[in-house]
């Protein structure tokens, strides 16, 4: 038995099975396996560079976070006398604000208060919390406050000022910083 088809295009010429179906449809399966394959791909492409783009987002606000910290609390350190005025002579509990400047200079008295001061305490004063500090003062003494890093942090700021203390100049440090999660 012949079947004879009318069409004459080229894809009407493609062998017939005996039940009058074509063999066209053989390739529809392969090219839909390959189409779900470059789809998925594709994808997976997208969503992995909006990952990326968040995570490197996140990085620049922690960032932008660590140094504004950074900032502020050795303003507030160098610029102010901390409240009440005299929390030097206060339990470390009543004060709200450490502040280290007295008559235009550190006065040592707040100094050895901050100090002396536990470390999670003067975290909350300073609003490092979340974060590690570690405070030097070098000048006519050398002093440190704080925990310095005991490894490669992930994120460290430093922040750097010269202040009067005991007479002549002495250079204060503040470094924040995020270990490792």
């Amino acid at each position: 038995m012949k079947i004879i088809r009318q069409d004459s295009s080229a894809e009407s010429r493609a062998p017939l099975q005996p039940n009058g179906i074509g063999l066209r449809g053989q390739s529809s399966l392969i090219d839909l396996v390959m189409g779900f394959f470059i789809f998925t791909l594709i994808i997976a492409s997208v969503f992995s560079a909006v990952n990326k783009n968040e995570k490197d987002f996140s990085k620049n606000n922690e960032i932008a976070e660590i140094k504004h910290s950074s900032f502020f609390s050795l303003k507030e350190l160098t610029e102010t006398q901390g409240f009440p005025l005299n929390w030097e002579e206060l339990n470390e509990n009543d004060a709200n604000r450490i502040g280290l400047i007295k008559r235009n200079q550190l006065d040592e008295d707040k100094l050895v208060a901050f100090s002396n001061m536990t470390y999670d305490k003067s975290k909350e004063l300073l609003n490092l919390e979340g974060y590690d500090y570690f405070f030097i003062l070098d000048g006519v003494d050398y002093i440190t406050v704080g925990l310095a890093p005991a490894s490669q942090p992930e994120y460290l700021f430093s922040t750097k000022r010269i202040v009067n203390y005991k007479g002549s100049e002495a250079e204060i440090e503040l470094q924040v910083y995020t270990l490792w999660s």
